[in-house]
């Protein structure tokens, strides 16, 4: 197994070549390995919990043109958790690590990747439970040392559609796959464990309205990804994961850019 060291010596020495912004690999300079990005372009049609008064879709007004002023900037109207986004523990914690306080070395991590896909396709509110988690263990071993535990549910396929990425009903109740709070409260009292995530809105279900799974991962002080794309393409583990997350003062999160280093032997078509 890789060490972070090395990961990010492999990934500065060389050029990097993404072919695509859509998830297909992109050259490393390493005949090994491959890069997944795990992260959804952003953009104002990008899905989004609605909440009254509070949410609104990503928007993006030009300030200058190249032909006007010889640049081409723009301004952003956005929200802290829209898009492939990163949460901070202070988001649901009193007192606990805000976006910038968050460690550089905590954003490098083993990938646990947990498949619920055959389970979401019948039915949208599946949840990852322990004996998921047992059954992956008794597979795969015992969860590697600094790790994030990732949800793959396949939702990513219904990107960017808000009605199908919601997937709420006639009452305004979301309808996604998440981590059950049982196993959240396993994994936050895991000092291995760093972080989780999930190719969904939110790390709870959702139906979930009082965020039971964030609130007992904030107060463990770890970070959750949501929106996260292309989890299909990674092995169970082994796959090192990078989260580019913004340095924002007293950010309780924000956009990612999440990048996955796999071997190019175990990355999946």
């Amino acid at each position: 197994m890789l060490s972070r060291r090395a990961l990010l010596a492999s990934s500065l020495a060389v050029p990097l070549s993404c072919r695509k912004a859509d998830g297909e690999p992109a050259r490393t300079g390493d005949e090994d390995h491959e890069l997944v990005d795990l992260s959804h372009s952003l953009g104002p049609s990008s899905p989004y919990i609605q909440v009254k008064d509070a949410t609104f879709p990503f928007e993006r007004t030009p300030i200058a043109t190249i032909g006007e002023r010889g640049v081409y900037a723009n301004a952003w109207r956005i929200t802290e958790h829209i898009g492939t986004h990163v949460d901070a523990p202070c988001h649901f914690a009193d007192g606990a690590a805000c976006l910038e306080a968050i460690p550089l070395a905590d954003l490098f991590a083993e990938a646990v990747v947990i498949d619920v896909r055959a389970r979401a396709l019948r039915n949208p509110d599946a949840e990852v439970t322990l004996d998921d988690l047992a059954a992956w263990e008794a597979q795969h071993g015992k969860l590697p040392a600094r790790c994030a535990v990732l949800m793959s549910s396949g939702w990513d396929e219904r990107w960017p559609s808000q009605e199908r990425f919601a997937n709420a009903d006639a009452g305004g109740t979301p309808h996604f796959p998440g981590f059950s709070r049982t196993v959240v409260t396993r994994l936050a009292s895991m000092r291995d464990v760093l972080g989780i995530g999930v190719d969904t809105l939110s790390i709870d279900p959702g139906r979930d309205k009082r965020y039971q799974g964030h609130r007992v991962l904030s107060a463990a002080n770890k970070w959750a990804l949501e929106c996260l794309a292309n989890l299909g393409r990674l092995p169970p583990r082994g796959a090192r994961l990078f989260v580019g997350a913004p340095k924002v003062e007293l950010a309780s999160g924000g956009p990612a850019r999440v990048v996955a280093w796999v071997s190019r032997k175990r990355v999946k078509k």
